[in-house]
């Protein structure tokens, strides 16, 4: 199932799954109620795009809760890849 956009306190966020050398690139749009956005930089790669955007969402809502991320059990640590704190 694909996570087209979620609205978690007044804020709209939209996942992204990016297909990107054999792996799906994590990426966040925030939309503020103002109309304006934001991007995240890449959250981290999976090996299918629902745990993308799985990642995504919960990277986003963790920032809006100021809470620390939840893991994830495929995240690959690449030299180049800032993961989420």
């Amino acid at each position: 199932m694909e996570i087209a956009e979620v609205a978690y306190m007044g804020l709209v966020l939209t996942p992204l799954a990016a297909y990107d050398e054999g792996m799906y690139a994590a990426m966040l749009i925030v939309r503020k109620p103002d109309g304006t956005e934001r991007a995240t930089e890449v959250l981290g790669r999976f090996p299918c795009a629902a745990e993308a955007r799985r990642v995504a969402i919960a990277f986003g809502v963790s920032q809006i809760d100021a809470r620390r991320l939840p893991g994830s059990e495929w995240r690959r640590q690449d030299a180049g890849n800032r993961a989420p704190r």
